[in-house]
């Protein structure tokens, strides 16, 4: 079976089919726990309970007991369910003993019994993967890219049986960026504040969601796209003060610079809001300002700026220094004439 992503998952799962092994692979915290949460569920609903689902870590597991789990009908009956965290670890030298056990495991499983292995990475080129892959269903889970978070805010909605404009679900995008626990947090305060309304409308959005410090993101990175120094330091340090994480404000930074860059190759082009936000992916009402501060900066200092963002990405995850010196000093490089 090929790599699928959550929805294709929660799709095979209604339609009463539970494989006997699942690897739920990827970065993206929330869809890997959407994922375990489908499966938990299903099992469910074909006898299972509580007892049924066994939890290991692959930093301390026995492969005897891992197996044993998946042999043994529960005390109260069901479908075994083992939930193998920390996959990751199985690359480990320490843990080949059990990787080898797992994979001999998987040459035949158990059709009655489901393991579910969970693992930020694993590498797909082990016979491990391919097995996982042929015996069962591979589940990515990679941060969604920000032209693809629309849709999925549609979809998420829906869930809660509601509707959300389209409109409004892009500006939710552009407010958040793509950490997915705090748009569905921001989703269930939306539909609060609509007080039983089932369509969402950028209204909305705006008077739930759009809080000071989020606005703060925005007036910070078009500080920086208009190359106004003061202005963008004031915002950063504001930002900081009141607790926004440096890694949020690099990704802001860095996708407000790729729009940019998108809006750097249609100007002259395109000059109908409508086309220009379709092009770049954003509300229309900031379409404009995406192409009047790409004319502040030339392809060559756009390409400075990127290897500014990136020096500065680097430095935030390994150099000693204040990392609010580190954003200071890369807003500096960018307005710098």
């Amino acid at each position: 079976m090929p790599k699928i992503d959550i929805t294709a998952l929660e799709r095979e799962l209604a339609q009463g089919r539970i494989c006997p092994v699942y690897a739920i692979v990827g970065e993206e915290s929330y869809l890997a726990q959407n994922a375990l949460g489908f499966i938990k569920d299903a099992v469910a609903a074909h006898g299972g309970n509580d007892m049924s689902a066994v939890t290991f870590s692959a930093r301390d597991a026995s492969a005897e007991n891992i197996v044993n789990a998946l042999r043994t009908i529960p005390l109260l009956g069901g479908r075994p369910l083992v939930i193998l965290r920390d996959g990751g670890e199985l690359a480990k030298e320490g843990r080949k003993a059990l990787m080898e056990t797992l994979t001999a495991y998987l040459e035949s499983p158990v059709d009655s019994a489901t393991l579910v292995l969970v693992a930020e990475k694993l590498d797909g080129r082990t016979r491990l993967a391919a097995l996982a892959t042929k015996q069962g269903s591979f589940v990515e889970c990679k941060p969604l890219f920000d032209d693809k978070l629309p849709s999925w805010i549609g979809i998420e909605v829906r869930r809660r049986n509601c509707q959300m404009s389209h409109e409004a679900a892009r500006f939710l995008a552009d407010l958040i960026g793509n950490d997915l626990g705090q748009i569905v947090q921001a989703i269930e305060r939306v539909i609060l504040y609509a007080g039983g309304r089932k369509v969402l409308e950028l209204k909305d959005v705006e008077e739930a969601v759009a809080d000071t410090h989020q606005r703060d993101i925005f007036d910070l990175t078009n500080a920086v796209g208009e190359r106004k120094l003061s202005r963008a330091l004031s915002y950063l340090h504001n930002l900081l003060e009141n607790g926004q994480p440096p890694p949020l404000i690099l990704h802001m930074l860095a996708r407000h610079f790729r729009l940019l860059a998108k809006a750097k190759e249609i100007a002259g082009r395109v000059s109908e809001r409508g086309e220009v936000a379709s092009y770049l992916g954003v509300n229309p009402y900031y379409a404009s300002d995406y192409l009047e501060q790409a004319r502040n900066f030339s392809k060559g200092e756009l390409r400075e700026s990127f290897r500014a963002l990136y020096r500065c990405d680097r430095e935030i995850k390994s150099s000693r220094l204040p990392r609010e010196r580190i954003l200071e000093r890369a807003i500096i490089s960018i307005t710098q004439k």
